[in-house]
């Protein structure tokens, strides 16, 4: 997370102020690096009840700031994103005593998420939240929409078709869904069709070229039988849906709109009263979103017993309650969704407890045993994904023939040359 308030700053800068003034309280306490600064909250709760403390570290880019430096103030416990990496068994203790202790059940977890934080045949990361594609629509559209929970690909296409409009000149005054109109959308769509984007352990990354092609070639199928052709698509784009996510459904010009669990959920009340969704899925699986907040045991901990308490007490259904009530009762405008930003990875929570405090989940609670999670990523994915990935699949699908679009070697090797 990137946007640090003024709060976690406030309490970031307590921390080192307790570290600088008292050596031999120091060595009490439990000292927790995190990217996620709904944390701060969290631990606050924590300290309330318990007499060993917590306190936090913010670090902007987490998984870069791996292993710490010598002189840094080592960590206990790691808590974010971007942690599922090669460096996985260099950075973290194994976990596995946690379920053989019974410090935790397997049983109260998503089993996929769980499985995303092993390395060979241990647990190293805790899965703590994660978010899922979607697509929002008017409720005045409601009746325009087949089927329940969940929408694919190939829905999303034909039902997308069939709103298309044009006017006497042939000029299209609607349209359905643009792949174009958000660019997330268009890798997401590459890595349900299977583009294997992969972190190796020399830390370069892989992905399966052929898949990716005809992923692209899906993509501009799609476009051309349905909007014309990119260009025109492109230029419907620029002129009606430049706006936000919401407004693009309910301003009549379109009827989906992609957007992510997390984002839907941030939104102010009453403009998700006016919003129906469904779930993206290709094949019956839902692809969870690259950036899962995970949490493991520092390589280097001095007070793992300390941080076993804390991870014991954080996953349990009645702690996440306690953090949902808190929240609630604080009625703060663009909170952050759920737990951590996301949904919980406590099955429980998510089925009977997050929907009173989301009531649109009600009707619409994602089912376990439907989530495929992506290969592993290197640290910066986000900046490769933006600087490579993404803008390679746009040229992909505007290329002008007999221009030779760069490959993504190509633009990997500059990416690498520039320092990224």
């Amino acid at each position: 997370m990137h946007k640090i308030k003024n709060s976690l700053l406030l309490v970031t800068a307590i921390c080192g102020l307790i570290f600088s003034g008292c050596s031999k309280k120091q060595e009490k306490r439990l000292v927790i690096w995190t990217d996620n600064s709904e944390f701060a909250s969290y631990i606050e709760i924590y300290n309330e009840y318990h007499k060993n403390k917590a306190v936090l570290i913010y670090k902007d880019n987490l998984a870069a700031s791996l292993p710490p430096m010598r002189d840094e103030l080592h960590p206990d416990l790691i808590v974010g994103t971007w942690l599922r990496n090669s460096k996985i068994k260099k950075n973290f203790e194994p976990i596995d005593f946690l379920f053989e202790r019974n410090y935790l059940s397997s049983s109260d977890f998503y089993e996929t998420l769980l499985s995303a934080g092993k390395a060979k045949y241990s647990q190293y990361l805790l899965p703590v939240s994660f978010n899922i594609p979607a697509v929002i629509y008017s409720k005045q559209n409601k009746d325009l929409v087949d089927g329940s929970y969940s929408i694919s690909l190939d829905q999303l296409k034909t039902q997308g078709a069939a709103f298309n409009k044009k006017n006497k000149k042939g000029v299209y005054t609607s349209i359905g869904f643009a792949p174009q109109s958000n660019d997330n959308f268009l890798y997401v769509v590459t890595k349900m069709k299977g583009a294997g984007y992969t972190e190796e352990k020399n830390g370069n990354f892989t992905w399966n070229q052929d898949k990716l092609q005809r992923a692209i070639a899906f993509l501009n199928q799609w476009i051309s039988e349905v909007n014309t052709s990119a260009q025109t698509e492109s230029d419907f784009v620029y002129k009606y849906l430049t706006v936000k996510d919401e407004k693009k459904v309910t301003g009549g010009k379109t009827l989906f709109a992609y957007i992510t669990s997390d984002r839907l959920f941030q939104l102010p009340k009453e403009q998700i009263s006016k919003l129906e969704f469904r779930w993206l899925e290709n094949d019956g699986l839902i692809p969870v979103e690259d950036s899962l907040n995970m949490m493991g045991i520092s390589k280097n901990s001095v007070h793992q017993a300390e941080a076993v308490d804390f991870i014991s007490w954080f996953f349990k259904s009645e702690t996440q309650r306690l953090i949902l009530d808190k929240k609630a009762r604080m009625n703060l405008d663009n909170s952050p969704f759920g737990i951590a930003g996301g949904f919980s990875t406590i099955k429980d929570i998510n089925d009977y407890i997050l929907p009173v405090y989301y009531k649109p989940l009600l009707t619409n609670i994602p089912q376990a045993g439907t989530f495929s999670i992506s290969e592993k990523r290197p640290a910066n994915w986000e900046t490769m994904k933006a600087r490579i990935i993404i803008p390679y699949i746009k040229d992909s699908i505007t290329a002008v023939p007999g221009k030779k679009n760069p490959s993504i070697e190509e633009r990997y090797s500059e990416f690498k040359k520039l320092g990224y």
